[in-house]
């Protein structure tokens, strides 16, 4: 064999094993790179049944993240000690604790165990809602706090309105980390009764709490259901009481009392069969004093019922935003949802909800740095 041939030999296995370990390099590099997200919601009692509102939504950004390339994941756990079990069980980069319920100081104990991943406690109330609970304010300018030690460490919303009044009250800036609807389940089809039925189903499903306005919204149904002649079947979920929502629902049981229209009552249920009730429904209403998102609103553009809200369900169609506390005013909205079924109109809300997604999405792809 020549020197030549030898020397080439030599110089090729070089360059065979430098590539062979750039392309382990690159190989790792891009595992060490691989985003994981894991969001982690408090188990709620058992009377509350597994499928409410916050649980569903990060199982609905979990499944968007998933069609961008991310793995996620949403767990339970029983309280601030089953964090670190779960987080070490799954190994994400990115860890999002849902709502408030962590106490700030046990962060102190689990950034400095996990110091790789990034920490968000995300919010998913505005400000009129979280007046309600006694800690708030006091646990969100600990987590400001936090933010400032950590750099690990953010506090997160789901508002950008929220967003920018901590902003400019505490000169600190939460991350903005929008809601994303994607149910894993395709969307019934919409149950439309015939011509001459006399009954008139209208869903304003969620907790019953002030802030929900379900008083109002019930007695605007009653009237919207005497102008067209029918009976009204008003449906609420019972399960759910919270934040002084008992006087509530006492003036909603007084309200339908001795009345030919009728309070129903669901328990509350799992996604796919509450899509399913939602298909059985005429009309929807989400009039509420205070909205970051609102699923359930989400879930009758997605079956394709008319709703209407508010101001405060920002994607919605001014067509189908009533003013909450204007009782002719919701009248004359539920009218207008009920008339522009004939065209479909209720599809800009669709429109608009998709609009919301595409826009979400681009803030997550910024925040997991695509």
């Amino acid at each position: 064999m020549s020197t030549s041939f030898s020397t080439f030999l030599h110089i090729a296995r070089i360059v065979f094993s430098l590539a062979k370990n750039r392309d382990i390099y690159w190989c790792m590099s891009n595992i060490h790179n691989k985003k994981r997200v894991l969001f982690v919601c408090k188990q709620r009692p058992a009377c509350y049944g597994e499928s409410y509102g916050l649980l569903n939504s990060c199982r609905f950004l979990c499944n968007a993240l998933n069609s961008m390339g991310v793995e996620a994941k949403t767990v339970e756990v029983l309280d601030n000690n089953s964090i670190d079990a779960v987080v070490t069980a799954y190994n994400p980069t990115h860890v999002f604790i849902e709502a408030l319920w962590v106490v700030p100081s046990k962060f102190d104990e689990l950034i400095p165990l996990h110091k790789q991943r990034r920490w968000y406690v995300r919010l998913h109330s505005n400000v009129p809602f979280i007046a309600n609970e006694g800690v708030a304010i006091d646990w969100i300018r600990k987590y400001m706090g936090l933010q400032l030690r950590y750099k690990q460490f953010n506090l997160a919303c789901n508002s950008d309105r929220m967003q920018n009044d901590l902003y400019k009250t505490y000169w600190v800036n939460p991350t903005y980390t929008p809601n994303i609807y994607r149910p894993s389940e395709p969307a019934p089809s919409p149950i439309i009764k015939p011509n001459g039925v006399p009954l008139l189903d209208i869903g304003c499903f969620g907790a019953i709490r002030p802030l929900k306005n379900q008083l109002i919204q019930a007695r605007a149904a009653i009237t919207f259901a005497d102008n067209l002649g029918k009976i009204l079947r008003f449906h609420i979920n019972y399960t759910r009481v919270e934040t002084h929502g008992e006087n509530v629902y006492r003036n909603l049981i007084a309200l339908f009392a001795d009345s030919r229209h009728q309070l129903v009552t669901h328990p509350w249920i799992e996604h796919p069969e509450f899509l399913a009730l939602v298909a059985t429904m005429d009309l929807g209403m989400q009039v509420s004093f205070s909205e970051t998102f609102n699923i359930v609103a989400a879930d009758f553009v997605y079956v394709n019922i008319p709703v209407i809200g508010s101001t405060e369900i920002e994607w919605m169609d001014d067509d189908y935003q009533a003013k909450t506390t204007d009782f002719n005013n919701i009248v004359k909205h539920l009218m207008k949802a009920w008339e522009g079924r004939r065209h479909d109109h209720q599809r800009v809300n669709k429109e608009g909800l998709a609009k919301s997604n595409r826009d979400a999405k681009e803030v997550w792809e910024h925040l997991l740095k695509f």
